[in-house]
């Protein structure tokens, strides 16, 4: 079974045909293997399009400027074809034309059954049909499948051989092996290979014509377990050699270059990469077109002096993040534009690899294509940090630390990056706004019951404490206090501070308590104004003292 919808309209356009009649279900797979066999997936497509081609009808309620990307639509309609073929029930004989097992197609064209599961993700339509043993599994129709092959010949050529091997192939492969693992000495993958690449059929064929005609096999390839991989693989990275890597473990570079670039290949494999298409992706100078979109953005505005006005209070650390300037909408919609270019050039060129041909200028290629992305989206996160700092001290809470709460905005600030559309026609500072404030109604009063819980344990140790410390004296206390008081007052704004502060002669420097009336002179507000700020900061402080 393949994986799930990457589409939810494909999804729920699949869940929809399974209620038609069967003669209009039928009509509706035929359509979608037609379909699926004129997908590009370097190119997008309409929703109505698809819909219209799959069902005849003109859906409408859909929006006409909605593409669908060709590899996701391609994977999606595959997996259609194979969950509605379901519903039918069509024994396989029933059928005018032959229907092909998978054993059937590896025996056909010499590969191996993951080969035709690579084929199925490239666009070889697969329906389930109920075999001979009243078993259902999936078939391939004979017409579909030599379909397949003539508009991707070129991608299934090295994997399949279409005739048996000749005495001069057969030749051609055994002399060719022989020379790998005698002068070379390659690793016995490696030579299937190597060997595979040079005379133009599948590894899987090399290494059948080795073992049935040739009985002198080469030194088999060395065993890793998963922790040795990865430690040989992080030593690799740091620029440690092929070579010394070898030597540490006693075997050839040969031996140890297959192990490493398989599990360069699964890494890359298996991460989880999305992105938010766009039509400009897909034109024949796509690259050209974001390098100039990028470069006619990449100057900054000039920045006033209030976008670069910082807190008083605010740590100086934390006020270099101010210096950083703010995106003007054209070079917002710019880097996300190149954000996701990045991610779908990485999507599409790790589509197209075939795991027995890579090599490492493929995987470095690739490997480019996340750096780039993650350079973008480092620019993206860099200039919205100030955000993350001003809604974290408005959700700074009495005993929380100001720093705790701004790494985990941070973390939030990058989610929103990776989810951020940029064609709804928003900014970003109003999405990731609405994404910390959920991210801190969620976080703040986790860490607020990890704090109480973490006193809880303090005073059920200090409780064990039974001589007490007769040398303290009040200054501990008073220093505890003092701090209690501070992280009151960071709940208030600077306004209710300054009145408090003034008003009960709890600033520095101050002998005396102010009046009313000298802090309105003082504030240039009214008597009555700084009344109500005393109030309003008094009411908020008892709120806090309930929760602290």
């Amino acid at each position: 079974m393949m994986a799930k919808f990457r589409i939810d309209t494909i999804g729920d356009l699949a869940r929809q045909l399974t209620f038609s009649p069967h003669e209009a279900r039928t009509a509706q797979v035929s359509a979608a293997e037609q379909l699926l066999h004129l997908i590009d997936p370097a190119k997008a497509y309409p929703l109505d399009f698809v819909i219209f081609k799959i069902t005849g009808y003109h859906p409408l309620h859909t929006n006409p400027s909605e593409l669908l990307t060709g590899l996701a639509l391609q994977h999606d309609l595959g997996l259609l074809i194979e969950n509605v073929s379901q519903t039918l029930q069509v024994p396989a004989d029933s059928l005018a034309e032959p229907v092909l097992r998978i054993e059937d197609v590896t025996e056909r064209f010499r590969v191996t059954s993951k080969t035709v599961q690579r084929w199925r993700r490239r666009g070889l339509p697969a329906r389930r049909f109920v075999f001979a043993d009243g078993k259902q599994r999936v078939g391939f129709l004979l017409s579909s499948v030599e379909r397949f092959f003539s508009v991707q010949r070129d991608q299934t050529d090295r994997q399949a051989t279409f005739s048996p091997i000749g005495d001069s192939e057969r030749a051609a492969i055994l002399r060719h092996a022989r020379r790998l693992a005698e002068q070379c000495g390659c690793c016995i993958e490696e030579i299937c290979r190597r060997t595979g690449r040079r005379i133009g059929c599948s590894p899987q064929t090399v290494l059948h014509t080795i073992r049935k005609y040739d009985a002198q096999l080469p030194r088999p390839t060395v065993t890793l377990s998963a922790a040795e991989r990865e430690q040989l693989l992080r030593a690799y990275r740091r620029g440690v050699s092929l070579k010394t890597l070898a030597a540490s473990i006693g075997c050839s570079r040969a031996q140890l270059y297959l192990p490493l670039l398989e599990e360069r290949v699964a890494r890359l494999k298996r991460k989880k990469i999305k992105f938010i298409d766009d039509q400009l992706y897909h034109g024949p100078e796509a690259a050209q077109a974001m390098t100039a979109i990028a470069a006619a953005n990449d100057t900054i505005a000039a920045t006033s002096p209030q976008e670069m006005r910082f807190p008083r209070d605010l740590p100086p650390y934390l006020q270099v993040l101010y210096r950083t300037p703010l995106l003007t909408p054209q070079r917002e919609r710019a880097l996300f534009l190149k954000f996701n270019y990045h991610k779908y050039q990485f999507v599409t060129a790790r589509r197209r690899l075939d795991p027995q041909f890579a090599r490492v200028r493929d995987l470095q290629r690739l490997e480019s294509f996340l750096a780039d992305a993650t350079h973008v989206k480092n620019d993206i996160v860099q200039a919205n940090l100030r955000l993350v700092v001003s809604i974290a001290r408005k959700h700074l809470r009495p005993g929380l630390s100001l720093m705790e709460l701004i790494s985990d905005g941070n973390i939030t600030l990058m989610r929103a990056v990776e989810g951020f559309d940029v064609h709804r026609g928003h900014r970003f500072s109003t999405y990731a706004t609405l994404a910390l404030m959920k991210g801190f109604a969620r976080s703040v009063p986790l860490m607020q019951a990890g704090m109480s819980c973490g006193h809880q344990v303090t005073g059920d140790l200090r409780g064990l404490q039974n001589v007490p410390d007769l040398r303290s004296t009040g200054l501990g206390e008073s220093q505890d206090m003092r701090e209690q008081i501070g992280h009151l007052f960071a709940g208030l704004d600077q306004r209710e501070k300054t009145v408090l502060n003034a008003h009960y002669g709890l600033e520095q420097g101050r002998t005396t308590a102010a009046t009313f009336d000298e802090l309105a002179l003082e504030m240039g507000l009214s008597k009555h104004r700084v009344r109500q700020i005393e109030r309003a900061a008094l009411g908020k402080l008892r709120a806090l003292a309930k929760d602290f």
